[in-house]
C-alpha cells in the first residue's frame, strides 16, 4: 500500500470524525484539544482495515524455526499486531465519544457484536 493511499485514506477518516464533533457542537476548544486524538484514531482506522485484509487468509498459529534447534507453533504476529493496534483504536474511539453529548453518542455506537474483543472473537464471529 502506497503512503499517499494511506494519508488519504486516513484524511478521509480524520474528516468525517471531526464532521461528527461539529455536528453534535461539540466546542471549539474541545475539537482542537482532540485533534491528535483524531488523526490518531483515522491513522489506526486505515491501518486496521490493511491488518484486516492481510490476516483475512493468514493462519491464526504458525510454526517458527529459530535456527537454534528450537521448532514450535506460536500466534502469528499479525493477529497480535491487529488486536494491540484495535485497543488502542477503541480507546481513542472512547476519547472522542466521551467528547459528544450522551444522544449522539446513542445514534454514534454500534452494535456490541459489532465490535470484537480480541481477535480471536473476531475469528470466531466470522467462522461461526
Amino acid at each position: 500500500m502506497e503512503e499517499s493511499d494511506i494519508k488519504k485514506r486516513a484524511d478521509k477518516e480524520r474528516k468525517r470524525l471531526t464532521k461528527i464533533l461539529k455536528e453534535a457542537d461539540v466546542s471549539k476548544n474541545r475539537q482542537d484539544a482532540l485533534a491528535d486524538v483524531v488523526a490518531n484514531v483515522a491513522w489506526m482506522k486505515v491501518k486496521l482495515d490493511d491488518a484486516r485484509a492481510a490476516i483475512k487468509t493468514a493462519q491464526i498459529a504458525i510454526t517458527y524455526d529459530n535456527g537454534g534447534g528450537q521448532k514450535g507453533i506460536r500466534e502469528n504476529p499479525l493477529f497480535r499486531g491487529y488486536e494491540s493496534l484495535w485497543k488502542s483504536y477503541t480507546v481513542g474511539m472512547t476519547k472522542i465519544l466521551d467528547a459528544l453529548p450522551p444522544e449522539a453518542v446513542k445514534e454514534a455506537e454500534a452494535p456490541e457484536e459489532a465490535a470484537p474483543k480480541t481477535v480471536l472473537s473476531l475469528v470466531r464471529q466470522r467462522h461461526g
